[in-house]
């Protein structure tokens, strides 16, 4: 007997035991059947006996319902059927969790994916899916995680402004809420791929689960920052300088004294970098002579003609309890004068800060690369050490592309190339004072080390 007839009869004779327990209303032993054929990812067959089990033991398990969630999906990704009748089939499964089991399910993440689905397969009214989306962003945002969720939260919302039924502040806060959100986990993800990198350096390898959790952890990163093009796609021109500033400026004579409102139209220039308009800096006035705060003082630097007055504000705005986005901000454009400046080592300590308040920015990172490969000549005492200032230059550039997804392909291109300036494995090999493994420290601006490969 070949594989393929052993493989049938054992089909043939589940079916038959399916089919007795369900003449004697057994749940027990059909719902174990059931669950062996999708274990077993037989879900044809198991598709078959998906609906018995709804209708005749409806409250049996929710691993009716969660496998029934993987069937459909599993149908309608190999395009098995009608795809209405299991799009609805997979609304239904998830629908089932959440009313029937809401104590062995996360009913956050199932409500954010039956709001997606339904967005998907165009079932239901779109205003109830964003409500449904909206309550679960509002009342538990840890569990709002998911990629594809946060994309369609952002894309009903728009259209319910577009519809008349959210105005366009409302759509604004969203934005700046959801952003805020993904910030905080591309934040979290990039802290530990720092860690494991980190640790990498300083022990010189890691162990097989360690290197899986960067890979994982840098797929995650990808995913948010598509979230994050997609949500800034949607918002679109709306939130450009030449249709916010018409906008803020025809309310700012009646709003002036309206300290929240003046934080918005803040908040919103400063996120589009629309600091140059003079509405801007009527706006920061206005609200610092309401209310001093880190707001203020933020905004204050940014229009301060010298140098010293801009570094008093920001520094003041770091005291007075900035955002890490904020802080990140002032920290990099701390780091920005001084290399213009050719102060290279106080650079390098603000574009570091940078990072560590927003730990998914890795421009900064990009930046210390560049500082250091162009130090290469007064960097090292020997032609050898100097040119392995490039090995500590790629591995500023790959951190910056681990950390921050946007900056993947440039960081990787950037690396290979210092490296390529680096000595090479023959070199190495012929190099009288140093061996493969040695640790070379420059004692320059740079003041950091560099493990010989």
């Amino acid at each position: 007997m070949n594989l393929k007839t052993t493989f049938l009869t054992f089909i043939a004779v589940i079916s038959i035991a399916f089919a007795k327990a369900q003449e004697a209303g057994d749940c027990n032993v059909m719902l174990s059947i059931f669950a062996e054929n999708a274990k077993a990812k037989n879900y044809d067959e198991a598709y078959k006996q998906l609906g018995d089990l709804v209708t005749k033991c409806p409250d049996a398990s929710a691993a009716i319902y969660q496998y029934g969630e993987i069937i459909y999906e599993h149908r309608l990704r190999k395009k098995i059927g009608d795809e209405a009748v299991n799009a609805q089939g997979l609304i239904d499964m998830l629908n089932a969790q959440i009313t029937k089991f809401s104590d062995k399910v996360n009913t956050s993440k199932k409500s954010i994916e039956l709001a997606s689905k339904m967005y998907k397969y165009g079932i239901g009214d779109q205003s109830a899916q964003y409500n449904m989306l909206e309550g679960v962003f509002t009342k538990d945002p840890d569990n709002f995680t998911d990629p594809n969720g946060m994309i369609t939260y952002f894309k009903l919302a728009e259209k319910e402004f577009k519809a008349n039924k959210i105005d366009l502040q409302k759509l604004f806060d969203t934005y700046d809420a959801l952003t805020e959100r993904i910030a905080q986990v591309q934040d979290e993800r990039s802290t530990v791929i720092q860690k494991l990198l980190n640790k990498k350096e300083t022990e010189g390898s890691l162990t097989e689960q360690e290197e899986k959790t960067i890979t994982n952890q840098e797929k995650n990163l990808k995913n948010y920052n598509i979230v994050n093009k997609s949500v800034n796609g949607t918002l679109g021109q709306l939130a450009d300088c030449d249709k916010l500033i018409p906008l803020y400026e025809q309310d700012f004579d009646s709003k002036q004294s309206d300290e929240k409102w003046l934080g918005n139209v803040l908040r919103r220039l400063q996120s589009k970098d629309c600091t140059d308009a003079p509405l801007y800096v009527r706006s920061v006035k206005a609200l610092h002579v309401l209310k001093p705060s880190w707001k203020t003082a933020y905004g204050l630097g940014n229009i301060a003609t010298s140098q010293s007055e801009k570094f008093q504000y920001w520094d003041q705005a770091i005291e007075l309890g900035a955002d890490n986005d904020t802080k990140s901000r002032i920290h990099y454009k701390k780091a920005e004068v001084f290399k213009s400046k050719g102060q290279y080592g106080s650079a390098k300590r603000e574009y570091l800060a940078s990072n560590a308040a927003k730990p998914s920015f890795g421009l900064p990172f990009l930046r210390i690369a560049n500082l250091v490969a162009s130090s290469a000549n007064s960097c090292g005492t020997t032609p050898f050490e100097k040119r392995a200032v490039n090995w500590l230059a790629a591995r500023y550039a790959d951190k910056a592309g681990s950390v921050d997804a946007s900056l993947k392909s440039t960081a990787a291109k950037t690396a290979a190339s210092y490296r390529g300036r680096a000595p090479q494995k023959t070199e190495i090999f012929m190099e009288k004072s140093y061996n493969s493994g040695d640790t070379i420290r420059f004692n320059c601006w740079v003041g950091d080390s560099v493990r010989i490969p």
